[in-house]
């Protein structure tokens, strides 16, 4: 615990094997499966195949458990705090303790609670310069492996299709699909016609819709390719140009807010920094469950309508918009994010993009939603923006001349370019990267192993 982070450097090939009990014998029922399939069905083969993917660990799932394992032991947890003149029940955040089903967006390991917080000199360090247990500093950033186990499995599936010929009735098929097409484009007849028209409809509106499925996936693969190539730095060693941050909200100049939802006093939340609700106004044909009265060629079309929509929303207006939306308002107020060894400010404002996670509340009445979503005081946030001077007017305002370097300065998140985004995300670089996979191996391999599928069916 004195800061310095583990070494998670997969290199080239991994082959994480189950660590626990339960995990072990999945992963044996798997491969036994997979050994019945290969000679007996390929069923069961794909079966096994899809267990040993699930069963597989993370190959720094184990370090990671047992790293969580130390630091939220009630021994550890009372020692700390005892070090630097708190109780157990003073210094850790409840809802950081509440760590086994956590939400998104929340803690995953034991953060500070307000009682310890440096209000009186907000962008100084914590006692002794104490990082935040989910910082990377403490918990390393994870650089995957370029290969694991799950390469393997890609390859036995392959050799599997190929020993049962799944590949040569492929072809088979597609020829007799060709003749039974080329039938039905001679027939004059509008029956025909008919059929062509409905499944080119049907073939389209599937390629669409994966192909939109695969560039919002690719949106994401790059942020997280981003996010790896981009060192967290310390707030105390914070220098002018690109920054990533990781922290916890804490108060800056203004007090942490309260708002009334659409204006209604039962629908309030407090202790905000920056916040977005969302009214839905449902028709007749969906309620606000989402239960629909469409038949399932009805509910498809109207998802793809949406789909298209929301697509196009994003491209050219850039913000995420809800189905059926009617109302929606935004705000925050300046705050600090401070990681155990200093704060700094942060204008919610000066991002153009502010990911939350899970809603704070959601209100269902009648055929009417509303969503909550925010940023409170003692949340993780992540950070990648560019640093800038503050105005000195606003540094005298808070009687910060000989402030340390970090109170001179503050985030802006104006995107950088299209394709690298700043942003404020609700959550911390653990929740998204702790887990991840090389982008070879996610998505190069299975496209070339796809792409080898398919010229083997043609040829």
């Amino acid at each position: 615990m004195d800061g310095s982070a583990p070494k998670f450097d997969g290199g080239f090939f991994v082959a994480s094997l189950p660590y626990t009990q339960n995990m072990l014998f999945g992963w044996l029922f798997g491969v036994l499966l997979y050994i019945y399939g290969f000679f007996l069905s390929p069923f069961w083969a794909l079966t096994g195949l899809v267990i040993l993917f699930y069963t597989t660990p993370h190959p720094f799932a184990q370090e990671l458990g047992q790293y969580k394992e130390k630091v939220t032991d009630v021994k550890f947890l009372e020692a700390y705090a005892k070090e630097r003149g708190f109780t157990s029940e003073e210094y850790w955040m409840k809802e950081s303790l509440e760590t086994e089903n956590s939400a998104s967006g929340s803690w995953n390991f034991p953060a500070p609670s307000r009682q310890v917080w440096n209000n009186e000199n907000p962008y100084t360090e914590d006692d002794e310069g104490s990082l935040l247990l989910e910082h990377p500093f403490m918990i390393g950033t994870p650089q995957p492996p370029l290969l694991t186990l799950r390469a393997v499995y890609f390859t036995l599936g392959l050799f599997m299709l190929q020993y049962w010929g799944v590949i040569n009735a492929l072809k088979d098929n597609l020829d007799t699909f060709g003749f039974f097409f080329s039938f039905l484009l001679d027939d004059n007849s509008n029956t025909g016609l008919f059929i062509v028209v409905l499944f080119v409809i049907a073939i389209g509106y599937m390629v669409l819709y994966l192909l939109i499925l695969l560039y919002g996936w690719m949106r994401r693969m790059i942020d997280t390719i981003n996010m790896i190539d981009l060192p967290t730095t310390l707030v105390n060693d914070v220098v002018k140009g690109e920054v990533e941050l990781i922290g916890q909200v804490r108060p800056g100049p203004q007090k942490a807010v309260k708002i009334f939802v659409d204006d209604n006093p039962e629908m309030a939340c407090s202790n905000l920094v920056c916040f977005e609700w969302v009214r839905e106004d449902f028709s007749g044909e969906v309620d606000s469950q989402g239960r629909s009265s469409n038949t399932f060629f009805q509910t498809q079309m109207n998802s793809l309508n949406r789909l298209l929509k929301n697509f196009a929303d994003w491209l050219f207006v850039r913000e995420p918009l809800h189905s059926e939306e009617s109302a929606r308002q935004r705000g925050g107020i300046p705050f600090i994010l401070h990681d155990g060894s200093g704060g700094i400010r942060i204008e919610p404002s000066m991002f153009h993009q502010i990911r939350y996670q899970e809603p704070l509340k959601v209100w269902n009445v009648g055929k009417v939603r509303w969503t909550l979503y925010g940023l409170r005081l003692g949340d993780p946030v992540y950070i990648r923006g560019e640093l800038s001077s503050r105005p000195k007017k606003e540094l005298a305002e808070e009687n910060l001349i000989d402030a340390p370097k970090n109170a001179l300065m503050k985030v802006q998140g104006q995107n950088k370019t299209p394709e690298y985004e700043y942003v404020l995300a609700q959550g911390s670089e653990h929740s998204i990267l702790a887990y991840t996979y090389s982008v070879f191996e996610t998505f190069y391999l299975p496209m070339f192993y796809l792409l080898l599928f398919l010229i083997m069916a043609i040829a």
